[in-house]
């Protein structure tokens, strides 16, 4: 009887491992995937791009306050980095107009 017990608590444990193994595979298989579509909907929220519209507004203001080339060279590098994948279409006429100068060397 202790044998036949200790048999089905064996199968259990390897059964018990197994699927927590395939449910581990399951998740890293679909996570990826999940995480993009995170991702993704983040970057189409009102929220981000309102932030990055704000933030390009706030370098902007700083471009235009300082005279000091050096500054305005180390800030174009930032603005052009951080915005370096951004779609333009979501900012207003004045800051796409800022960007595209800032691209041109303007």
């Amino acid at each position: 009887m202790f044998k036949e017990l200790g048999i089905a608590f064996i199968v259990f444990a390897v059964a018990l491992v197994g699927l927590s193994a395939l449910s581990l595979g399951i998740y890293s298989f679909t996570k990826p995937a999940s995480i993009a579509i995170d991702n993704r909907a983040f970057h189409e929220s009102q929220a981000y791009n309102a932030g990055m519209a704000k933030d390009l507004g706030n370098f902007q203001m700083e471009y235009i306050r300082t005279n000091d080339p050096d500054k305005r060279a180390a800030l174009r590098a930032v603005i052009l980095d951080r915005f370096a994948g951004y779609d333009e279409n979501r900012l207003s006429p004045n800051l796409r107009s800022f960007l595209d100068n800032l691209k041109s060397g303007n």
